[in-house]
């Protein structure tokens, strides 16, 4: 079996390196500027073609980088190295990241100023009767593929202090577990609701287009994502001026300053996503007060103008070498 496995490897391997031969000859004949690959997997699928055919590859890398051996391949094959902060490049390899310092760029995420001036000023009247999101109640959301990554169990397990606080305190789950195998999460999401009867006080939504409207009508969200890549949806939250309560990963830990524009728990501590929760739900001038900075942040260094500069001058270099 052992010598069965090898033999595989190798021909996927010899796979690869035709199907990037076969691509580095489409570059040439198509006279290709650059490659971008937002993955390890693009990379590793592109990279060589681009190599072989003197044309830079662009590695925006969007997760946690975890593979060593694959990662550091990454790093040797981009012509150039993309991270969304200063915090996810600084979190593994630092002898990688110096050796290639010359490659790597930061280009944080960014929002349309415009589509959340246009949220915020539309009326969310017809949304707000469809999902009986009542004024006169707390409401948080959690938003992301509903998987155990994503943390939402974490959460549920503090609903019942919660609620016990605060019995009009109402949470909201948007999104869906996507992939079938992901389905006996959610089931198991549903048995802690029965288990605490918390059937009164959990509403589940499903996936959801217009989230940022969502976001709008809530006092509060969640956000206990075991990994990040940076978190677009905490950072709509805080466009929004929305307080959030989020997971110390990926680049959560750059936009949000804890205590002062939103709160940062360890993650997987249902502890402290109780405690943070039941900081805001008593405290409406905290909310308040993490409602301005949170705007505050997100305008002055989040909006996609400058990134999409930013983005166009890397792909201008890049061009020209």
């Amino acid at each position: 079996m052992l010598r069965d496995s090898i033999t595989r490897r190798l021909r996927s391997a010899l796979d690869l390196f035709r199907y990037n031969a076969h691509l580095a000859r489409l570059m040439k004949r198509e006279n290709v500027s650059a490659v971008y690959c937002n993955s390890i997997r693009s990379l590793l699928l592109a990279g060589v073609g681009a190599r072989m055919a003197g044309v830079p590859a662009l590695w925006y890398v969007k997760g946690a980088l975890d593979n060593p051996l694959l990662d550091t391949i990454g790093f040797l094959l981009a012509s150039r190295i993309a991270f969304f902060c200063e915090t996810n490049r600084d979190d593994r390899y630092p002898l990688l990241v110096r050796l290639f310092r010359k490659r790597i760029r930061i280009i944080e995420i960014g929002l349309d100023r415009a589509v959340i001036d246009r949220v915020e000023n539309s009326d969310k009247t017809q949304l707000r009767e469809e999902l009986d999101i009542r004024p006169e109640r707390l409401n948080a959301i959690v938003l992301g593929q509903v998987y155990a990554p994503k943390g939402q169990h974490f959460v549920l397990e503090g609903m019942r202090e919660i609620v016990n606080a605060y019995p009009n305190f109402m949470l909201y789950i948007a999104g869906d577990a996507v992939l079938k195998e992901y389905e006996s999460y959610t089931n198991s999401l549903h048995d802690i609701i029965k288990r605490d009867g918390l059937e009164n006080n959990v509403r589940f939504l499903g996936w959801r287009t217009d989230a940022l409207e969502l976001l709008t009508l809530m006092d509060i969200m969640i956000h206990p994502s075991l990994a990040e890549g940076f978190g677009r949806a905490v950072l709509e939250a805080m466009a929004v001026g929305r307080p959030v309560v989020a997971s110390r990963v990926g680049g959560l830990r750059e936009i949000i300053r804890d205590g002062e524009n939103g709160f940062l728990i360890t993650p997987g501590s249902t502890h402290e996503i109780v405690d943070r929760v039941l900081q805001l739900a008593g405290d409406p001038a905290l909310r308040e007060k993490f409602s301005r900075a949170a705007k505050r942040e997100v305008m002055a260094n989040y909006l996609i103008e400058d990134k999409v500069k930013k983005l166009e001058s890397l792909w201008l270099e890049m061009a020209a070498s």
